[in-house]
């Protein structure tokens, strides 16, 4: 009998020894012993921020893989897109307040804000490739180029024309054949566009190449009345100015630097200016006109620059809307506390293919899936927000190839 309990102990103690050396073995395991091609794998789908604020720091190799050029450009290939949306905080100094909006549940279209990580910001006006153009938070009349995630900035020169940026309209864009960046500026069309390339030298100045039209009586506006306002930007590729015109916009390709008149789509009416906004949907230029207080129709431009082809891709029509309260309910179009008439709504954003961001005249929001006919109002925890701009955050610097 004792001689069975001894057996028993020495079995105990040698289980416990291979336990001990098993454990000893995982623990010796790193990521060291994983070829680098699995890292990559693994990292890439990571979102930016998070990578670049803890990934870095694991160890050297990983610092050095994830800053490489091969990473940074899948990296942002993996990256959701969202809404940057800004406010002012008050009317005494130029700092926004910005946030990223993430719009998601198909039949809910639950909102969800977070602080971009910065305070203090100027004015967003563009954004391209996870690369925000905005005013400068500080010095008045200027602009720069910022990556919200690493906090890398450029501050350009002052422009030629002398503009403020408070009123005029300006985008960040990118030329795929040179593979560049560029700020495109419009103050007044008089004066011409201005140029700024980010790739030259830290000292590279402007340049002015001729606006859309030669006199003024071309012009579709008041020329002591109107104000250019930041073009819609498709792909941060193609540039569309709204130029409260009833048949036409302006667009510019960016590698080109060519502007061009893109005729509005043909429907069944007379186009009144203000009843239409411009919005970038899924990848296109989209045309959202107020056809009456009961129905708006959305268009999509499939080609800008070999034929300018308009196709309808969806109406909004009272009657089919299936509204749903921020108790997430649904209820009829026609309930009381649904949506007031259409004609009173603007696009402001659109996200992916399917979702557009619609504001009200009295600042109400309103989220719409087109796929599934259903709209929501929505509140936002910010006072004033009067830009909402297509954003997908990269590790992207404007040297990066």
């Amino acid at each position: 009998m004792e001689a069975l309990q001894n057996d028993k102990v020495r079995n105990r103690k040698n289980i416990s020894r291979k336990d001990g050396e098993g454990r000893g073995a995982m623990e010796s395991t790193s990521f060291k012993d994983f070829h680098e091609s699995i890292i990559f794998g693994i990292l890439v789908k990571v979102p930016p921020s998070y990578v670049y604020k803890n990934g870095r720091l694991v160890c050297r190799a990983w610092r050095d893989l994830i800053s490489r050029d091969d990473f940074i450009v899948q990296n942002f290939m993996e990256t959701k897109a969202e809404l940057l949306v800004g406010g002012p905080t008050s009317r005494r100094n130029g700092f926004f307040e910005v946030k990223l909006m993430e719009v998601g549940g198909a039949l809910q279209l639950d909102c969800k804000l977070r602080d971009c990580g910065l305070c203090r910001m100027g004015r967003p006006r563009s954004s391209c490739n996870g690369l925000l153009l905005l005013n400068h938070p500080k010095k008045e009349g200027l602009l720069q180029v910022m990556n919200l995630i690493t906090t890398v900035g450029l501050t350009l020169p002052k422009c030629p024309s002398g503009c403020r940026h408070k009123a005029c309209g300006s985008a960040l864009g990118f030329d795929p054949n040179k593979k560049e960046y560029k700020v495109i500026h419009m103050y007044a069309d008089s004066f011409g566009f201005e140029i700024f390339n980010l790739a030259g030298p830290p000292d590279a100045a402007w340049r002015i190449i001729p606006g859309p039209w030669e006199g003024l009586q071309e012009r579709p506006y008041d020329f002591e009345r109107f104000s250019w306002s930041d073009p819609i930007s498709v792909n941060g590729r193609v540039l569309h100015w709204h130029v409260a015109s009833n048949e036409y916009i302006i667009s510019m390709d960016v590698s080109e630097e060519i502007s061009t008149k893109t005729y509005l789509p043909n429907i069944s009416e007379e186009i009144e200016s203000y009843k239409y906004t411009l919005a970038e949907l899924g990848g296109y230029l989209s045309f959202v006109y107020a056809l009456s207080d009961i129905q708006v129709d959305i268009w999509i431009l499939d080609d800008c620059f070999r034929g300018q082809i308009w196709s309808k891709k969806h109406s909004i029509q009272l009657d089919l809307i299936k509204y749903v309260t921020p108790e997430n309910s649904l209820l009829p179009a026609n309930h009381a506390n649904a949506l007031p008439n259409l004609s009173k709504l603007v696009a402001v954003a659109g996200r992916g293919c399917d979702i557009l961001i619609l504001k009200h005249e009295n600042s109400c929001l309103y989220i719409y899936d087109m796929k599934h006919r259903v709209m929501k109002k929505f509140k936002m925890n910010m006072k004033n927000p009067m830009c909402f701009i297509p954003h997908r955050s990269s590790l992207l610097h404007w040297r990066t190839s």
